[in-house]
């Protein structure tokens, strides 16, 4: 037992102490959809608000690609592309009620139709291909509301299916999960891989506890005696950012569950969304997961990066590179280690 629980916690270090650099920087910005007046606020960490964009009809998704480009899902109609410096320009045209966006490490954007179920894949130059269609289970031809969607931190998609009460994992074909209260919104990875999803009908946020890398389908309770909750983010300190669509409001709970009410006098937000945090940090994020007796590092394969371990943080020349083999497969880097006996840390250099 101690052989198999140790990695965890070690895990649970390594993945702490490297996200720190990037607690002050771009992902600090909170972005807000407020759909009832198709504007896009950037809140900053004090709460200062500015409008960032606006004319984007009624934004339902938000995602950021690694170049800081953010997308919006209009409800109504387009996918909006904002670069940097504020220009707006349609991106892509949607069939059927655009809603969840997500972006994966090699800038393709996923977007979740509402309307009839489709998951799209579209890569960077706009170039459309079909992932998925979420099944219909019922006899009108219902078919599931992808609103939700997100990468986790190993790159594998998971989307909401807001119709029937379900989460997917990869291609939508079997939910691996049902959410009690029937309503699913919003998706968002903590940096553990901990899966949280916002039901909008019973107010709650509920928390999907990592085993091995892979969320579990089994559920906790994280936050309760909200309005109508809808899109979720964390922000580089594990904190989660909440649209409650109903009460106007954009809520912030720290990793001890404390909600502090964030924005407030919002018209419907329903989206939120941070900067990506490599972009100041430089290097990609590590994950480190534990499969059987394995414990598997794994990061994004967006450049050329160099794996380190050390045993001990107060040994500052202890960093020394892994030499051990290297897997790539599916835009991932990983190595697979046995549990230490001891402490072992690990970061990314360039």
């Amino acid at each position: 037992m101690k052989t198999k629980t140790f990695p965890v916690y070690l895990a649970i270090l390594c993945l702490a102490l490297w996200r720190l650099p990037a607690a002050g920087d771009t992902g600090a910005h909170c972005f807000v959809a407020e759909s009832g007046t198709g504007i896009i606020y950037d809140y900053a960490t004090n709460g200062t608000r500015t409008i960032y964009a606006t004319n984007t009809g009624q934004p339902y998704g938000l995602a950021f690609d690694q170049a800081t480009n953010l997308f919006v899902a209009d409800h109504g109609g387009n996918i909006y592309k904002i670069k940097p410096g504020g220009s707006n320009s349609v991106f892509a045209i949607p069939y059927n009620g655009p809603a969840g966006l997500a972006v994966d490490s090699s800038n393709n954007l996923f977007l979740g139709e509402s309307g009839n179920g489709y998951i799209f894949e579209y890569a960077p130059d706009g170039t459309r291909s079909t992932f998925g269609q979420e099944p219909c289970f019922d006899a009108y031809y219902n078919y599931g509301r992808p609103d939700g969607l997100a990468f986790s931190p190993s790159g594998v998609l998971y989307a909401t299916d807001e119709y029937f009460g379900y989460l997917y994992r990869g291609v939508p074909n079997s939910p691996f999960a049902s959410v009690p209260g029937g309503d699913p919104w919003g998706l968002a990875f903590d940096s553990r891989s901990n899966l949280f999803v916002a039901d909008s009908s019973s107010g709650k946020i509920y928390k999907f506890v990592n085993i091995g890398g892979i969320p579990s389908s089994s559920y906790t309770t994280f936050a309760t005696n909200m309005s109508q909750p809808t899109g979720l983010a964390f922000d580089s300190n594990d904190n989660l950012f909440v649209a409650d669509y109903s009460a106007g409001n954009v809520y912030k709970i720290d990793t001890n569950g404390v909600r502090t009410t964030f924005a407030s006098g919002l018209l419907a937000p329903v989206a939120v969304a941070f900067l990506p945090v490599t972009q100041s940090a430089g290097l990609p994020p590590l994950v480190i997961s534990l499969t059987g007796n394995s414990v598997i590092v794994s990061w994004p394969n967006t450049g050329s990066y160099t794996l380190q371990q050390n045993s001990n943080l107060a040994n500052a020349p202890g960093w020394n590179a892994y030499g051990g083999t290297v897997n790539t497969a599916n835009g991932t880097n990983s190595v697979t280690i046995s549990p230490p006996t001891g402490n072992l840390f690990f970061r990314l250099t360039k």
